[in-house]
């Protein structure tokens, strides 16, 4: 099996995965719309809302920011400045993705061990929110699941730059 084929290999397993969570953010993204929704309504109706709605839509917050990163950039939807690196042949471009993409998945990588220890902390220390006690620290290991999710197709992006680097 070539360098390239294991690359796709894991494309071929990690872009449904990550297909699957951003479908869930987008369930998520219309529970959230729908409760405040529901919420405005019942505040102009009956002059009370729906109970904990604040802590509810920034837990949702969570689920639909960090469940949706990897696939934005699997359709390489984050910004990217082309003014200038179209002005440079393709292997410098080819080497200057080569350094974003690795220095992100670094970063990536960094911020999910960050926002990992930081669930773990969340979670011996019992913190819970205000009006509905309900514990922070899952949604926190979600926002380390979707820096995890994203770390793996920033480094399956990396391995094919490197290959297109070495074949070119």
């Amino acid at each position: 099996m070539t360098s390239s084929d294991w690359v796709q290999k894991v494309e071929n397993g990690l872009f449904p995965l990550v297909k699957f969570i951003d479908r869930l953010s987008w369930v998520m993204l219309f529970a959230m719309m729908a409760m405040t929704i529901t919420d405005l309504f019942l505040r102009n109706f009956t002059n009370s809302g729906i109970l904990g709605s604040v802590e509810l839509t920034e837990f949702m917050m969570i689920i639909v920011v960090f469940c949706s990163l990897a696939q934005c950039e699997v359709n390489d939807g984050h910004i990217r400045v082309d003014l200038v690196m179209n002005s440079f042949g393709p292997r410098a471009r080819l080497f200057a993705d080569l350094f974003t993409q690795t220095l992100c998945t670094a970063l990536f990588a960094l911020m999910t061990l960050s926002v990992f220890h930081h669930a773990l902390n969340m979670r011996s220390s019992g913190e819970v929110t205000m009006d509905l006690h309900l514990p922070i620290y899952p949604f926190v290991f979600i926002a380390a699941f979707g820096c995890l999710v994203m770390t793996a197709v920033l480094f399956v992006k990396v391995l094919s730059l490197v290959l297109k680097a070495v074949q070119s």
